[in-house]
This record gives C-alpha cells, sequence and structure tokens, in this order.
C-alpha cells in the first residue's frame, strides 16, 4: 500500500502552515515572520518552493512553470541520475517513517520496510526505469542497479546513526513566508519532534567510452555540501521552527552527515544569509509575474533561457526544440 502512496504525490497544496519562529530577538527570526500570501491569479501561482528558487534561470523556470503544463512536464526525460535519488531516498523513508504525507493534507501511518525490503524496493524502482536518451545513459543506469545497495546500505547506516525518535514524519508539507508577496512551500524528508533531515544522494561520475566499448565509472566525493543543499536546509530549518537541521549525503562507498556543528555553511549566520538569497530570487520572480500582466509570451521575453546549462534542458530534444520555438515567438510579439 505504501508503495503506491509514495508514488502517487499528488493533489492539492496542504493547508498545515508552519507556525513561524518566534517574533523576537534574531535577524533570522525577523526574516522569517509570517506574512499574507497572495494568489497570483493570472498566473494560477500560489507557491514558491526551494528547488524552483534554486533554478539560476528565470527562463528556464518560466516556461517550465508557465508555458508548459504538469501533464507535459511528466512527459519530459528523465535522465538516470534523478532516477537513482529518487529509488534510494524515497525507500528510506519507508524504513524509518512513521507517517507518509500526501499532497491533499493527509498522512497514512505505514508499516516500515525492514532492511531487506527496502533493498528490494530500490531495485524494483530501478528496473521500472527506462533510459530515455542514449547508450550513455543506458550504461548510466545499469551501473546504478549495480551499486544501488551498496548506496542503500550507507543510507541507511546514516539515518540510523542519528537515532531519531517517533513519532518521525516524511514529505510533511511546511509553509512559510520571507516577506513577499507568496509563502514558500517546502516537504521535508524526514522530521520529528526535534530533527530535520534532508537526504541527498551521490551518483557515480561516468568516464569516457573506453577502447572496450564501455565506460568507467568513479565515486563522488564528500567534501562539504553543495551550495543549493546548503540553501535548501536553511528553508526546512526556518519552516520547522529551527528544529536542529541534518544534512544527509550517500554515495557507493562511504556517508557524511553535516550539521550546524561540522559545517560552515549550516551555521545560523550562513543560513540567514541562504534564506536573504531566497528572498531575494523571489521578489525578483514575484516582479516579472507583476510585470508581465499575466501574458506568458511577455514573462518569457523578460527572461534568459540560458540554452547552455549543463542540464536545465536535458528534457528531450522535442521538448527542447518547442521550448527554442516559444521564446523567439515571445520575442517576435
Amino acid at each position: 500500500m505504501f508503495l503506491s502512496c509514495l508514488r502517487n504525490k499528488v493533489g492539492n497544496l496542504m493547508q498545515l502552515k508552519s507556525q513561524g519562529l518566534p517574533k523576537n530577538q534574531s535577524d533570522f527570526d525577523k526574516l522569517v515572520e509570517q506574512g499574507d500570501s497572495v494568489h497570483y491569479t493570472a498566473f494560477n501561482f500560489d507557491h514558491h518552493s526551494w528547488s524552483q528558487l534554486n533554478i539560476s534561470s528565470d527562463g528556464h523556470w518560466a516556461w517550465k512553470y508557465f508555458k508548459v503544463d504538469q501533464d507535459l512536464r511528466r512527459q519530459f526525460k528523465f535522465e538516470a541520475k534523478p532516477r537513482l535519488g529518487v529509488a534510494v531516498g524515497g525507500g528510506v523513508a519507508l524504513v524509518f517513517a512513521d507517517r507518509l504525507w500526501t499532497n491533499n493534507s493527509q498522512y497514512i501511518d505505514i508499516d516500515k520496510l525492514s532492511f531487506r525490503q527496502f533493498l528490494l524496493y530500490v531495485q524494483a524502482e530501478l528496473n521500472k526505469y527506462k533510459p530515455m536518451f542514449d547508450e550513455k545513459e543506458e550504461a548510466q543506469h545499469e551501473y546504478h542497479k549495480k551499486i544501488a545497495n551498496r548506496i542503500a546500505y550507507n543510507l541507511y547506516k546514516a539515518i540510523k546513526s542519528l537515532a531519531m525518535k517517533g513519532p518521525i514524519e516524511s514529505e510533511a508539507n511546511r509553509y512559510i513566508n520571507l516577506g513577499t508577496d507568496i509563502d514558500v512551500l517546502g516537504r521535508t524528508d524526514l522530521e520529528n519532534e526535534t530533527m530535520v533531515v534532508e537526504i541527498k544522494i551521490l551518483p557515480p561520475r561516468r568516464g569516457k567510452l573506453k577502447k572496450d566499448g564501455t565506460y568507467g565509472f568513479s565515486t563522488q566525493s564528500i567534501k562539504e555540501p553543495k551550495l543549493d543543499h546548503a540553501r535548501q536546509v536553511s528553508g526546512y530549518y526556518a519552516m520547522c521552527n529551527k528544529k536542529r537541521p541534518f544534512l544527509v549525503y550517500a554515495n557507493e562507498k562511504e556517508y557524511t552527515i553535516f550539521d550546524p556543528s561540522n559545517c560552515d555553511t549550516l551555521t545560523e549566520a550562513a543560513m540567514l544569509d541562504h534564506l536573504k538569497f531566497y528572498k531575494s530570487k523571489a521578489k525578483q520572480r514575484e516582479n516579472l509575474l507583476k510585470q508581465s500582466e499575466g501574458n506568458v509570451n511577455k514573462l518569457l521575453s523578460m527572461t534568459d533561457p540560458q540554452w547552455d546549462h549543463p542540464f536545465y534542458w536535458n528534457i528531450g530534444d522535442e521538448f527542447v526544440e518547442q521550448a527554442k520555438i516559444d521564446f523567439n515567438k515571445a520575442l517576435e510579439n
């Protein structure tokens, strides 16, 4: 039952809002005071998300979320690397979480998976995926299947070492307002009364084609958090009333856990800077929506799609071609 629930993360936005941080002393607390959110009716836009705000290209964001509907987005080609993260990260939630939230403000109490069931779940999820691009992606995916259990084991050890006490929730919807018109919505990977955990899987890097026709792969090292990931954690920290944040990385060789005690980009001062970045980005996006006055072509014409970005446009040649047509038409108007 819970396997299908994890896959069917669809529905309306949850009405449960976080209570907000105490309105008091620190600059951090003042930044994240709750405000009244506005629904931009012309674009049917009622929330930001951390992942959207991490998109550096306003053009890619505008086309993906306002020119293209959700049904079409689901047809975008999906690379092997994020599929590995979904399989392992989603599976570990079923091992440790007591409750799984859905997008329609409901949660279900789940029967947890055993470690063996977790490994079977990961392999089953990976077997559903069919590489959508070329022989490079196929080789990447086949290698993922070989090492996925090792990554799953390392992630399992990492979460177990945190000794989280129940009830533990997964995919809990949390809202916060950063002093802009529109709230930010986030969904926590794992959360209990005192801790909030963000999980990141580091897939192996694919090398060049070898003489024997195969590809070599190397492990992504875990030295320090990626900036986008640290920023995301700051959002969950604020949304969850300053529960202690943990950023967990796992690859096929090891795991590393970052928190404010061992990571400069997760101190409260650093997280305040991250939230200021998000606030600035949210205001910029809202100004674009206001200036475009409900006209998607006008919105596209004011933004840069960043066609040369290394992965934003890895969605399939047919969709990239359509995006270029859409931007050209927008510039002609």
